[in-house]
């Protein structure tokens, strides 16, 4: 009953709308193919953009993280939730054990207690480095002397219809992306080819996938994130598009 009250009044909020933004293509088909129909001619895929401070960075010094000790460095920023399937990094890190690779997680979240548990269990300790929650204005700073930025969450339409905004954040930062995910995120991270995205949950994937991104050269591709950043996420690039559709708007009105 509720949901039903809910649909209704967003078929009325649709329909009464002239334009209508989504941060996602997916998002776009979602809403064209509603029960109650929508006009695909007033909807709009807008993504959300990476503010200006992220940016690529020469390596800074941070306390916990030996930036000449050799490993691949990734890194996972945000909340540490069970929405975000984190639970596939322990695994693969078991299957990475002679791998010079280290995992930077910066954050925390209601699954930490339970994440780090099952890194102690697997005897990978030595392959996480744990940092509490900065403010984002500093994640520019630690992704500096990391290699790639990783994403995962768990299999549910609304994740896959859904761009994680770490991901922009990472690509802003010029850095490879390694992602255990589907959907809008797969999508861009081919259409970039500045990474590699595997099957959620898939540890011996994720494992294998790694093992092959660490082999590309990581400037090449975190430069290719970058400039699909600047084409797509660009926050004045955006804004300048709004302005557009704000005008056309205007002048057919």
């Amino acid at each position: 009953a509720i949901i039903g009250l809910i649909d209704r009044m967003v078929d009325k909020i649709y329909r009464e709308s002239g334009t209508i933004f989504t941060t996602s293509v997916s998002f776009v088909e979602a809403i064209v193919n509603r029960k109650v129909p929508v006009d695909r001619r007033k909807v709009h895929y807008w993504p959300q953009y990476a503010e200006e401070f992220y940016r690529p960075m020469e390596p800074q010094n941070i306390p916990g993280i030996d930036k000449k000790d050799g490993c691949y460095k990734i890194a996972f920023t945000g909340n540490i939730g069970t929405a975000q399937g984190l639970d596939v990094l322990p695994k693969a890190a078991e299957l990475l054990r002679d791998i010079p690779v280290k995992f930077v997680i910066v954050g925390d979240g209601r699954y930490q207690p339970r994440f780090e548990k099952e890194i102690e269990e697997r005897n990978v300790a030595d392959k996480f480095i744990m940092i509490p929650r900065v403010p984002a204005e500093r994640v520019p700073e630690i992704l500096s002397v990391c290699n790639a930025g990783f994403i995962s969450f768990n299999k549910t339409p609304l994740w896959e219809n859904t761009i994680p905004a770490k991901l922009q954040s990472y690509m802003a930062c010029g850095k490879v992306i390694i992602a255990s995910a589907s959907g809008e995120t797969k999508r861009i991270i081919d259409e970039a080819r500045c990474g590699v995205c595997t099957q959620i949950g898939d540890a011996e994937a994720l494992a294998h996938g790694i093992k092959k991104i660490i082999k590309f050269n990581s400037y090449e591709l975190g430069l290719k994130a970058r400039t699909y950043f600047e084409t797509h996420f660009d926050k004045k690039r955006l804004m300048d598009e709004m302005e557009e559709y704000i005008n056309q708007r205007a002048t057919v009105e």
